[in-house]
């Protein structure tokens, strides 16, 4: 099984409160993704916060899928 990680930025104004950064972050973490990190820039009137995904990816296993077609090529199926 292998791993693929996705990495996402957020700018948010700081003006805009911490409501706005918190239904973004929620919104996102009930999609799976996680907070990394949140720094601020211009000044410390934009937060910029970085998150990432980490998703499974399972590999075919050439084994079983050859016997899978050999079963359907021979079952009377079609």
């Amino acid at each position: 099984m292998k791993r693929k990680t996705t990495h996402q930025y957020f700018v948010f104004n700081v003006e805009d409160g911490p409501k706005v950064i918190n239904e973004t972050l929620n919104t996102y973490g009930d999609e799976g993704w996680t907070l990394a990190t949140m720094i601020t820039i211009a000044g410390g009137e934009k937060i910029v916060a970085w998150m990432y995904q980490v998703e499974e990816i399972e590999t075919p296993d050439g084994k079983k899928s050859k016997a899978t077609k050999i079963a359907s090529l021979w079952s009377g199926d079609e």
